[in-house]
């Protein structure tokens, strides 16, 4: 029998239908740009699972729902290839030879020296780091006031990253100018993605001066940068590391792996802070969150995993927000060959895309997929109506999937949910102003600034 995924690898097919509009040379550009997810979900409305639309210089074949996730996802890079893709956008941020930007086996190495600061006994030296800095953070907020809430997200989770993945020494160190920087970087990331690599364009010159500063700072503090309890540092582990051809990292390149480790911050700052204005929109949540972290927080802070993971509905609240929100919420690949897709024929050198944020939408997979619903991940028999928590594997994709799942959700979500833990355990908590919109000009989507919070201290 033959797979989906092995039917891809296959010629024939019928033809993609096509988006309606687009205008000479630019295609579907400015539709697209305006409003991805809504014109993806417009588009797909109309032509079901599979359509294909134009942008400047390139042809786009976008998948939507589980199944056709699923058979994206599965593609590897013989079929359809990231690193076309990635390399000229990570190329400003974090230079030549890393990560998408090194050969193929490289970049599978380069990965793999992630892995372990994510097992289970690095995140639960994680845990204990989270919740000092979330603690230290929030120490001075005495009496009431407000805050942005993008801009303590980006605080909190720069520091946390910096802290857990680089060294207690580079956090601190790094901690008042870090969100800045890496700020820059998102910028040039998403100039980079709309218009390509221009490196005379401002974005571009303020990124390459944001990452000389963070390589110099990482190679200056990191070599000696060691965590509590360890005989070397992230930075000397790396170096040691012996790559596919026998070889070490040299400083620079181990650098510039370390700086693409904090980039992941960003991601995670717009999960944190689109949480936040979910249950903050939605203040009924609140008293069911706090009532869950009594019951699963015997001791305050917590000094083992088992808390956090009993924590179900704010983990169901995190899922809702991956699913409203997701960083991520297109994931392209470089079709290298002629392929077949769902019945589909994609030519080579079309951009083949699964959309997480279109997918997340769709009224047939999600009951009522524009409101914030985190009962929709409750077992079954606690509602046996509900069945769209048990869809196909690829319903929710706002991590990634199928071959290439990101690394790092566990990480991310950890570190999530010790922030708001945090928040709603010290604070009563309420939006100033309850319409959040998204920034388009973003890669990643985040609520708008000023999104104001406004706190008050509760007593314990």
């Amino acid at each position: 029998m033959t797979t989906d995924a092995q039917a891809a690898a296959q010629p024939g097919g019928r033809n993609l239908p096509k988006a309606d509009g687009g205008l000479p040379v630019i295609g579907h550009a400015i539709p697209f740009f305006q409003d991805p997810v809504g014109f993806l979900l417009r588009a797909h409305g109309r032509q079901g699972e599979a359509v294909t639309f134009s942008l400047p210089g390139r042809r786009v074949a976008s998948f939507c729902g589980p199944q056709a996730n699923a058979v994206v996802l599965s593609l590897d890079d013989t079929e359809a290839d990231r690193r076309p893709v990635y390399e000229p956008l990570l190329a400003p941020l974090l230079g030549r030879g890393v990560g998408f930007n090194a050969p193929a086996d490289v970049m599978t190495w380069h990965h793999s020296l992630l892995l372990p600061h994510l097992r289970r006994d690095a995140l639960t030296r994680h845990a204990a780091i989270m919740f000092d800095q979330m603690e230290r953070y929030v120490a001075p907020w005495n009496g009431d006031g407000t805050f942005d809430l993008m801009a303590v997200m980006r605080d909190i989770t720069a520091r946390i990253s910096a802290h857990c993945l680089i060294g207690p020494r580079f956090g601190r160190t790094l901690a008042p100018v870090l969100p800045a920087l890496l700020s820059r970087l998102e910028a040039s990331f998403f100039m980079s993605f709309a218009i390509g690599p221009r490196p005379f364009l401002p974005h571009h010159r303020r990124a390459d001066r944001a990452r000389e500063t963070l390589t110099r700072a990482i190679k200056e503090i990191a070599p000696r940068d060691r965590p509590e309890g360890k005989k070397r540092s992230h930075f000397e582990e790396l170096m040691r590391a012996e790559g596919p051809d026998g070889r070490s990292l040299d400083e620079e390149t181990a650098a510039a792996l370390m700086l693409s480790w904090l980039f992941a911050a960003v991601p995670i700052t717009i999960h944190a802070a689109w949480t936040g204005v979910l249950l903050l929109q939605h203040p009924q949540w609140l008293p069911v969150l706090r009532a869950e972290q009594e019951s699963a927080f015997t001791d305050y802070p917590p000094t083992t995993l088992s808390p956090l993971h009993k924590l179900e509905r704010l983990g169901h609240c995190l899922l809702e927000a991956e699913r409203l929100h997701p960083a991520i919420w297109l994931l392209p690949r470089l079709a290298v060959r002629d392929l077949c897709i769902r019945g589909y024929r994609v030519p080579r050198g079309y951009l083949v895309c699964a959309s997480p944020g279109a997918s997340h939408r769709l009224p047939d997979v999600f009951r009522d997929p524009g409101a914030f619903d985190p009962d929709r991940y409750l077992p079954d028999q606690y509602l046996p109506d509900r069945t769209e928590h048990g869809t196909a594997h690829h319903a929710l994709i706002g991590f990634g999937g199928g071959r290439h799942p990101c690394l790092g959700p566990a990480f991310a979500q950890q570190a999530i949910k010790v922030i708001w833990s945090v928040l709603l355990r010290a604070f009563d908590l309420e939006l100033a102003g309850p319409d959040v919109r998204e920034v388009r000009a973003s890669v990643f989507h985040p609520p708008r600034q000023p999104c104001t919070v406004r706190y008050r201290r509760r007593k314990r």
